[in-house]
This record gives C-alpha cells, sequence and structure tokens, in this order.
C-alpha cells in the first residue's frame, strides 16, 4: 500500500488529536456536572482516539480507520441513545461517517448492512418503511460523492503524465516522449542519448521495509536529476526499478559526463535501512539511420540486461 503524502497524514494526526481533546473534555464536563455514570465511555474513547493517533504518525494503517469509526459510532450511540438527546436527524450521521472513513467499495457495504441494525438499535423496535426510504435516499445521494470522487480519480490518473510513486513521468508517456526526440533527432540530424539507470535495491527494500524506503530511494534518484541534468532532459520509468533518461542533442561523450555526476551525487547517499545507494547505469546512443523500432528494442534488451545482473557483494540490503 502506497503511503498518503505528508500534508495529509500530518492533517490526519491533527483531526485525532482534536478528537481526543473533545472526548476528553466531554468526560471532564459529565465529572464536573457530577453524571459520573456517563464518565467511563468518553474516557475510555478518548484513550482509544490517542492509540489511533499513534497509529497516524507511524503509517497508514486500515486498522486505525475501522478503530476510528467504531470510535465515532460508539460517541454517537451514547449521546443519542443513553443520553436521550435522540432528533432524527442524527439516524443519518453514522453512514455519513462510514462514507468519510472508509473506502468507497466496503464504505457501501458496511452502509447497508449497518443501516437496519442502527434503525432498531434508536428506535428500540423494528424499523419503518418511512425510515428504511429516508435512509436509503439517503445513502444513495451521498454515494454519489464517493462516486464522482472515484471517477475523477481515474480520469486524473488515465490523463496524467507522471509517475504514481515518484517525480518521473510513466512507461506510456516515456515511450511516446522518446519516440518525439528521436523523430527529431533523425529529422535535424542530431544526437541522441538514453541512459538506463537501474536501482538494484528498490524490490528488495521494498519487500523488507515498506514502502517508505522504496519511495526515499525514487525521491533521491529523482532529485539527483534534476540537480545535475538540463531542464529539457526527460526521466521516465520504464518499469518498477529501471528508468530512462533521455538526453536530448547529447553525445555519447557528454552522456557519460551525466552518469558519472549522477553516480557520484547517489552514492553519497546514505538510507538508515539499506546503507549506500546503489546505481546501476547503462549507455544507449542513437546510431544514424537506426529505425525506432530497432532502437526501442535495443533499449529493452539492454535494460532486461541490466535488470538481471546480480548485486556486487557487499552492496545488497541488510537481513
Amino acid at each position: 500500500m502506497i503511503e498518503p503524502p505528508q500534508w495529509v497524514r500530518s492533517w490526519r494526526v491533527c483531526a485525532d488529536v482534536m478528537g481526543t481533546l473533545l472526548l476528553a473534555s466531554l468526560a471532564l464536563w459529565h465529572y464536573l456536572l457530577g453524571q459520573y455514570e456517563s464518565i467511563l465511555l468518553p474516557a475510555s474513547l478518548s484513550c482509544l482516539m490517542a492509540v489511533i493517533a499513534v497509529f497516524d504518525t507511524r503509517r497508514a494503517s486500515r486498522v486505525s480507520n475501522y478503530l476510528l469509526l467504531l470510535c465515532g459510532c460508539l460517541a454517537l450511540y451514547d449521546q443519542t441513545v443513553l443520553q436521550a438527546s435522540f432528533d432524527a436527524f442524527w439516524i443519518s450521521v453514522p453512514i455519513t461517517l462510514i462514507l468519510l472513513v472508509l473506502p468507497f467499495g466496503p464504505a457501501l457495504v458496511l452502509a447497508l448492512a449497518v443501516m437496519p441494525i442502527w434503525l432498531m438499535v434508536v428506535g428500540q423496535s423494528s424499523p419503518s418503511l418511512d425510515q428504511i426510504k429516508f435512509l436509503l435516499t439517503f445513502l444513495a445521494v451521498t454515494s454519489l460523492a464517493g462516486w464522482e470522487y472515484l471517477r475523477q480519480r481515474d480520469l486524473n490518473r488515465a490523463t496524467d503524465p507522471s509517475d504514481v510513486d515518484c517525480d518521473a513521468i510513466n512507461r506510456a508517456t516515456l515511450h511516446e516522449r522518446l519516440n518525439g526526440e528521436f523523430e527529431r533527432a533523425q529529422h535535424l540530424d542530431q544526437r541522441l542519448a538514453v541512459v538506463i539507470l537501474h536501482l538494484p535495491q528498490l524490490e528488495i527494500a521494498s519487500e523488507q521495509y515498506g514502502s517508505r524506503t522504496q519511495l526515499t530511494q525514487l525521491d533521491q534518484l529523482c532529485q539527483a536529476v534534476r540537480l545535475h541534468c538540463r531542464d529539457h532532459d526527460i526521466l521516465g520509468r520504464e518499469s518498477h526499478d529501471t528508468f530512462w533518461l533521455v538526453l536530448p542533442n547529447t553525445t555519447e561523450s557528454g552522456a557519460m559526463l551525466v552518469i558519472k555526476r549522477l553516480e557520484q551525487a547517489l552514492s553519497e547517499v546514505r538510507l538508515s535501512d539499506i546503507g549506500p545507494l546503489t546505481l546501476r547505469s547503462r549507455l544507449c546512443a542513437l546510431n544514424a539511420k537506426e529505425p525506432w523500432q530497432h532502437f526501442e528494442q535495443r533499449l529493452a534488451r539492454r535494460s532486461e540486461a541490466l535488470a538481471v545482473t546480480p548485486l556486487p557483494p557487499g552492496r545488497s540490503c541488510p537481513p
């Protein structure tokens, strides 16, 4: 599972802390009013919210989402049923909370399953037909927002040229841009060089240490390319751990200088989990009058050969 951006996690932790403080304040309010029988539930929920906040500071987890949903439903049950402050409007709050906290698919299934149970708990009897119609209508209307979000997300993924994990273009855009640079080089009689970059520790580190170490390696590679390459050079992700760096109007000697700068920059990177960052590279320059299919196949063969080369001793990921 890919972790959300840092700002999303920060806002989530802030919301957890605010929920913890609100529940603790509610428990304190019951204590000041002398309602000692009502202190236990909000105090327990405040402790649960503190645990959720600790989980969210470490990494994204579905467990914290379900715990947050459980905490919200228990707090709502306490204020509506146990405190006898029920209003017809609050009958739809659990559905809204489920749709906000969980992914759209599981949220829709869980909302349909919880809806009759919540009606029986609140009403202390079998739900009426009008209540069922109201909740089904409310669920259908609120689900439109989740469906629209999924549609927009899929549309952005289909049209976004960037890779989902790093600051590089995806494979389809890479081949399209490379084809354009190939045609321009052939038409203007210019040089074209492609540097194949391979991170052999990427897959191993992802399996042993999680996605955070993987994203750190990708970020270090993209940052080195931004600092040591030109603005019109193109970095694209060919496969999971292989990248193509397209260098328009660049000779082989110029491409070799780029490789040395990148290798020197990444050799100074030390990650806490895997140690020194290993980078493999190979140059593939365009030959005169070479057809596009032959050039693309040559790039693919060299990428595969570079990926199957074993790591040198002492540069593998530690157990």
